[in-house]
């Protein structure tokens, strides 16, 4: 029986894709990155990471740093990122439902714990893994489940991106998908969620017909 909802931070829970442009922009100056633009992010949510580089001039071996400059930066943007819609109420009824919430993230414990607390909203969450690595999802999630004592079936992991479909088949765990986030539809469909959500709503008709 499913009794955990595990949810990804950036771009499905916080709308947080306006502070990280500006962050990404600054250092992009600094680095000679090519700055994300109106006209260039549309474009970028269907490609893959390894192609964004490309597009803008990352080396890849420069993303680990990158992401850890990131996060380091976002920690002062965590009270003027707003949740997206509906969440907080999605959220709520998950609790109300007897639903244990974490959150797994490659952004930093600090920052999300900081933007929960001026959210009010820390007594939501259970618990956190979090990791600055963009590729390590499955082990996280192996990792929680360890912890935690879980069995596949008991969890289902709700993320924005084409790599957190891939590493929950990898971990054997099921997967929503949420289109308000960071990849584009067609990149989702590609790796193949177990439910794709147009609104918060939809992720709690999915979790109640899955948890009964």
């Amino acid at each position: 029986m499913m009794t955990h909802v595990v949810f990804d931070f950036d771009g499905t829970l916080a709308d947080s894709l306006g502070a990280i442009v500006q962050l990404y922009n600054a250092l992009a100056e600094k680095s000679g990155y090519r700055p994300l633009t109106a006209d260039n992010l549309e474009e970028l949510r269907a490609l893959s990471i390894l192609d964004r580089c490309k597009r803008m001039g990352i080396p890849p071996y420069h993303l680990p740093s990158l992401a850890v400059q990131m996060g380091r930066n976002l920690r002062s943007a965590m009270t003027s990122i707003p949740f997206h819609e509906g969440i907080p109420e999605l959220l709520r009824d998950l609790k109300a439902r007897g639903m244990e919430l974490f959150i797994l993230s490659s952004n930093k414990e600090e920052n999300i714990r900081a933007f929960l607390k001026h959210q009010a909203a820390e007594h939501l969450i259970t618990g956190f893994h979090c990791s600055s690595s963009l590729f390590g999802k499955a082990r996280m999630l192996r990792a929680l489940m360890k912890a935690n004592r879980l069995r596949p079936d008991q969890l289902v992991y709700v993320g924005d991106e084409h790599r957190d479909i891939v590493a929950c088949k990898e971990a054997g765990v099921r997967v929503i998908a949420v289109r308000w986030g960071a990849d584009a539809d067609s990149r989702l469909r590609e790796a193949g969620p177990d439910f794709l959500a147009d609104t918060p709503a939809d992720i709690l008709a999915c979790v109640s017909r899955w948890s009964t």
